[in-house]
């Protein structure tokens, strides 16, 4: 079967099918996939059943991998297990902290731009789905931008914000990390509107991380803060995800917002794993690479 791509939303994203991400790409493949993701910033694989080692050596075709934040999340360091279960298999107790982490990312947000480098490429892979609830929604940033007025979009072209994952997790009452945990990710500065490399396109850099613009007053700056992310999020720049076991999903975090949308975690499993490709820095200290020199 040929390599087929669908545009899924007037938008963004895409489906591609007639590919088997389990065995080696060639290069013509790969560079056929990759130009259509810096298109669509949004790529669905259906009915590829990965297991974490074709899932990893898939994801670093992209680039080098990002480690979690913290082993308490994951014992493996690239490969990020999202799931209401625990190492035995049962479901989560409420009480469990990892049911912060889920929690958070029904939020709408952009993985690790809390980090010095945020985090370029997220790849989802599908292991047990409930049958409702669940999905995974993403929003275009880049539609968002163009769709802001002009005088929007003038006062936002220098504007910077602060990101923080103790900010974001606060607003949660509480969090799974411990307090040496959160000292090694301090508030970071961003660009409110960042510019693709590839494709030149301008999208809006924000999400639940970001706490307040800086040089401006916090409350105010919050204020707009949660209307653009009201604007951005509006059904016209969005995909909802509807996931079957064997899904492989990947975004472009530089131009999209994602959430997880929820599920009754009390009755049924959720198991999805996660890599990462780490944002391109010679010194991003949470390359894979960097982590081990």
């Amino acid at each position: 079967m040929a390599l087929n791509i669908r545009q899924l939303t007037p938008v963004f994203a895409a489906e591609i099918t007639g590919v088997d991400l389990r065995a080696p790409l060639d290069d013509e493949t790969f560079a056929t996939i990759r130009d259509a993701f810096h298109t669509h910033a949004v790529l669905a694989f259906p009915d590829q059943h990965l297991d974490d080692d074709q899932q990893t050596k898939f994801s670093e075709r992209f680039g080098a991998l990002e480690r979690s934040i913290a082993e308490t999340i994951s014992a493996n360091p690239v490969v990020y297990h999202l799931a209401n279960v625990d190492d035995e298999g049962a479901l989560l107790k409420p009480d469990d902290p990892k049911r912060m982490i889920l929690e958070g990312n029904k939020a709408w947000h952009t993985d690790s731009s809390f980090k010095v480098v945020p985090a370029m490429v997220s790849l989802l892979s599908a292991r047990e789905v409930p049958p409702e609830g669940g999905e995974t929604e993403y929003a275009d940033m880049r539609a968002a931008y163009d769709a802001l007025d002009d005088n929007k979009k003038r006062d936002l072209e220098d504007a910077i914000g602060l990101h923080s994952f103790a900010y974001s997790q606060g607003q949660l009452g509480t969090g799974a990390l411990t307090g040496d945990e959160l000292d090694a990710l301090p508030p970071v500065e961003h660009p409110m509107i960042r510019t693709h490399p590839a494709n030149g396109r301008k999208a809006l850099y924000i999400g639940r991380h970001a706490s307040h613009i800086v040089g401006r007053l916090v409350e105010e700056s919050r204020t707009l803060l949660g209307e653009l992310l009201a604007f951005a999020t509006q059904p016209q720049f969005t995909y909802r995800h509807e996931w079957r076991v064997g899904d492989l999903v990947m975004w472009d975090n530089r131009s999209v917002l994602h959430r997880g949308r929820p599920w009754d975690e009390s009755r049924y499993r959720r198991v999805m794993h996660r890599t990462t490709v780490a944002g391109e820095a010679a010194d991003n200290p949470w390359r894979v690479d960097a982590a081990a020199e």
